[in-house]
């Protein structure tokens, strides 16, 4: 975790005063003080030089050390802190990596104010430092109950680190704070998988389960609720489709959040192009389940890593991605008239309130007002991985921009005259199984090497190619890669 750059903005510590820190209740005042969303925190952690060195010896695995923690006057000692997302994992990233804390790592009923871990976000791959606080924020306007996100310093052992999307996780504590039945399954879609997009493969859990990590002990001991939802999408009747999802889902925050989506251009979603980085909760009281967006750093792009059109192939009135993986809840949806009726409606409420180019442009301006002076001394490269031409961090503000008015326009067009439905051209959902399995062999054996102490480097060279060509679907020529890099693991362990 050595500082690139200047460190310029860097902030000495003043002394830690030990403040309350919530053991096992929320504080809603300080932790919406956490996430002020016009205010950009400072964090301070202290890791022991030891600890830093291991945490980066380990990658690509991810270690957790001790750590303190400080935000404002309010110390927390021994949390625990690792670096998390693919970006971060990488021995050879040469930028800012993302951070885990956890307060309950070490003790299970230490809270920070109610929390049980805090996120810090690069921004490094996709949507800049941006697309998330301002989707965010869009969200929660509209009553669905996403996470929190803001802007923080980070300084570690008193040294400026730059500047992180500060967000809320998606945990127990989040459940406690913002649902309504504290004890609910949740499940979470991380990298996709069998089923990621919500299509039935079957009555036995176990088919799921790679697929939808339990996050919670309710889920873990009834995830055939689960598949039930999951079989009542795609086997209902479609004359009682309408009321059967009424009655298990809220729907309407789903239609918002899918028009969000859209609206946003943030198409890593089951909404969009890729159904993963997304939970579903059931809340046990009313029988419902609830889907809740996740890692919205995607986003105000018009055409993403050359291939995925976020304009031409995502009609407003139409909301199922032209091209792409089936998606058997849209679809169904898309297929109601009364359901689709609904969502028009949503959307347009959302579009004007909230899309309306003045004045998302200027969010988008007031955000990056916040940021702008502490940009200049932060290691984060000042582009997006979907747009490698970016310049610089105003080109990025005025790539978004030129996006907003753009969709903008067509959307208003779009939703007043819906025309025919546009073809659809489908794709299956995600690289094969085959092809995941080696990927998760490499790791292991990588990660295996790597603690004996072997050089790696040749085979992380080799697997960086095989996202982006999963990614472009060129997935025979991706597997040729991990072919290789297997026979690479196996003449090296002779």
């Amino acid at each position: 975790m050595a500082a690139s750059g200047p460190l310029a903005g860097a902030e000495p510590p003043p002394a830690a005063a030990p403040g309350p820190t919530g053991r096992g209740l929320a504080d809603d005042k300080a932790v919406a003080a956490f996430y002020q969303p016009d205010e950009v925190q400072s964090i301070h952690l202290h890791v022991t030089d030891k600890d830093l060195r291991r945490m980066l010896a380990a990658l690509p695995e991810l270690v957790d050390v001790p750590a303190s923690f400080r935000w404002r006057d309010v110390s927390v000692e021994n949390v625990s802190v690792r670096f998390k997302g693919n970006s971060s994992s990488n021995p050879r990233q040469a930028h800012k990596r993302s951070l885990l804390i956890k307060f309950d790592k070490y003790d299970k009923d230490r809270r920070f104010f109610g929390l049980r871990q805090a996120s810090l976000d690069n921004g490094v791959q996709f949507g800049s430092l941006f697309s998330e606080p301002v989707v965010t924020d869009i969200l929660r306007d509209h009553g669905v109950p996403a996470h929190r996100c803001n802007y923080a310093k980070l300084y570690v052992n008193g040294e400026y680190r730059g500047v992180y999307a500060n967000v809320e996780r998606i945990d127990e504590s989040f459940i406690e704070n913002h649902l309504p039945d504290a004890g609910g399954p949740l499940f979470k879609v991380d990298e996709g998988g069998p089923g990621c997009n919500l299509q039935f493969l079957g009555d036995d859990p176990a088919l799921y389960a790679r697929t939808f990590a339990a996050k919670t002990k309710s889920a873990t001991k009834d995830p055939a609720r689960l598949v039930e939802f999951i079989k009542l999408i795609n086997e209902t009747e479609p004359k009682e489709f309408a009321k059967a999802l009424e009655s298990k889902m809220e729907v309407d925050d789903f239609l918002r959040v899918t028009a969000v989506m859209l609206f946003s251009g943030a198409f890593d979603q089951l909404t969009g192009w890729n159904p993963h980085n997304y939970f579903l909760y059931h809340d046990g009281k009313r029988d419902r389940w609830r889907y809740l967006p996740w890692d919205l750093d995607v986003g105000f792009c018009e055409t993403a890593f050359g291939r995925i059109r976020v304009l031409d192939d995502w009609h407003a009135a139409w909301p199922v991605p032209r091209t792409g993986a089936p998606n058997p809840l849209l679809e169904r949806v898309v297929a109601d008239p009364a359901l689709l009726g609904r969502y028009r409606k949503l959307a347009r409420k959302i579009l004007d309130e909230s899309f309306e180019p003045d004045r998302l442009c200027g969010v988008i301006d007031a955000k990056y007002r916040l940021i702008r002076d502490d940009l200049k001394a932060d290691p984060f490269p000042p582009r997006r991985a979907t747009v490698p031409g970016d310049r610089g961090y105003d080109d990025i503000v005025d790539s978004m921009k030129a996006f907003v008015r753009k969709r903008y326009a067509s959307a208003v067009e779009q939703l007043e005259k819906p025309g025919e439905r546009p073809k659809v051209e489908r794709r299956p959902p995600g690289p094969p199984p085959q092809l995941v399995g080696k990927i998760q062999r490499i790791q292991k054996r990588a990660q295996e090497m790597q603690r004996d102490g072997r050089d790696i480097a040749p085979i992380l060279e080799l697997m960086q190619q095989v996202g982006p060509a999963v990614r472009e679907g060129k997935l025979a020529e991706a597997e040729k890669i991990a072919d290789e890099v297997l026979k690479l693991i196996a003449e090296k362990q002779k």
